[in-house]
């Protein structure tokens, strides 16, 4: 089946959506012009007793203009319409001037339908627009008893541009909001992918964290193994609740079950960093009921990751405040290697009107995140900048980890 427009697809109940309603009533304000032009003309030739070849000849002409109509959006048979157009054009041209009046505007009539149903990017039909206005009062002039006669030419030729003009911005309407509906379309998939970066962003805080903390835990065990056996069953024990832990997390993430808060994340990472051998020290008291309470949440976990991951720290820091999260530890390594888990945290926090900065200085690494109650509650784009020495690409890179500095392996 076709792809079809938003706006375009059959609803239940058999009702048609606003974009499909607009197309049809563009086709019939096209159709309508080329119908009403043949209508008139073969009922004029027909009370008049005209020959029945002009009655046939110029019916057909109308028919094959008309039916022309009917595809304009769709590639339309243009052999078709220039089929009618100059048989109608033939039929004028065997009739004396003034033999047969109804028949004086009949191809200009039809023209003027057809040049209604062509694409605005056809150039050309400037062109043949200009012939036929060139053609028309030069009929006019050149017919017996002009004088009543062009009167009625001239209302005639009126209405048919006034019709046209009505059929072009029928024209122009719909392809307007063909456009305004491919946007919605675009936004919706938008949505959906940014849902789908969410969703990977989540799951890498998870997994990510628990591999190496996981990587961790064995290291310990095999380094105890011999000199003492009960301390590497315990980090084994460790390692096995990790997993049966992450795999609950992912679970309840690929459920949409999973919520994830700064108090739960703080408790994780001081257990954590501890059994890493790292000193910690907590002061302030987490935000409560703060709107961003779960990118903050992030924020301490991403630090927490980047500890066990690259730094050599011997003393990690987080300190609270109402609106701000600062993560501290004495281990960067230098020069910083780039990572992106901080970098996109900076993004999520600019969404909320909030900032993630870093610093690096005197081997000291400093992750603040702030935003107000305010801001993250109700800020829809506000824009936010990410401050300090270190650049985006190092936001994530030295958050450090102590896995290097209690494993003996060195940043990873």
């Amino acid at each position: 089946m076709p792809h079809l427009p938003l706006a375009v697809r059959p609803r239940p109940g058999g009702h048609l959506p606003p974009l499909a309603r607009m197309r049809r009533y563009v086709t019939w304000s096209f159709v309508a012009l080329a119908l009403f032009t043949t209508l008139v003309l073969v009922v004029t030739l027909v009370a008049e007793g005209t020959s029945w070849w002009l009655v046939a000849a110029s019916g057909a002409a109308g028919a094959l203009v008309t039916a022309h109509s009917f595809f304009w959006e769709r590639r339309p048979p243009v052999p078709l319409a220039v089929a009618g157009l100059v048989v109608s054009y033939l039929v004028w041209l065997a009739v004396p001037l003034g033999g047969h009046n109804a028949l004086l505007l009949f191809p200009f009539g039809l023209t003027v339908g057809y040049l209604a149903t062509t694409p605005p990017s056809a150039s050309w039909r400037w062109v043949v627009a200009a012939v036929v206005a060139a053609l028309v009062p030069v009929v006019v002039v050149e017919v017996d008893a002009a004088a009543p006669l062009v009167g009625l030419s001239t209302v005639v030729v009126i209405g048919l541009l006034s019709l046209y003009g009505i059929c072009r911005l029928n024209r122009y309407g719909f392809d307007l909001y063909l456009e305004i509906d491919a946007a919605r379309e675009t936004q919706s998939e938008l949505a959906v992918m940014r849902e789908r970066y969410r969703f990977s962003v989540d799951l890498h805080d998870i997994q990510g964290q628990a591999l190496h903390v996981g990587r961790l835990q064995l290291q310990l065990a095999d380094k105890t193994l011999d000199r003492d056996p009960a301390a590497a069953r315990r980090h084994l024990r460790e390692a096995e609740q990790l997993i049966v832990q992450t795999i609950a997390e992912t679970r309840r993430l690929a459920y949409g079950e999973r919520t994830l808060t700064l108090a739960g994340e703080l408790a994780n990472s001081a257990e954590l960093i501890r059994a890493a051998g790292i000193e910690l020290e907590v002061t302030g008291v987490p935000p409560v009921g703060h709107p961003a309470d779960d990118l903050f949440g992030h924020v301490v976990r991403e630090a927490t990751t980047n500890v066990l991951r690259h730094a050599q720290a011997e003393r990690v820091s987080i300190v609270l405040g109402p609106e701000s999260v600062e993560v501290v530890n004495d281990g960067a390594p230098e020069p910083l290697r780039g990572l992106s888990g901080l970098a996109r945290l900076g993004e999520r926090f600019a969404a909320v009107g909030g900032t993630v900065t870093t610093r690096l200085e005197n081997g000291r690494f400093r992750v603040e995140a702030r935003a107000t109650a305010t801001g993250a509650g109700g800020a829809s784009r506000p824009t936010a900048t990410r401050a300090g020495a270190a650049p985006a690409a190092s936001t994530g890179a030295s958050t450090g980890a102590s896995t290097a500095a209690s494993t003996g392996t060195g940043p990873a």
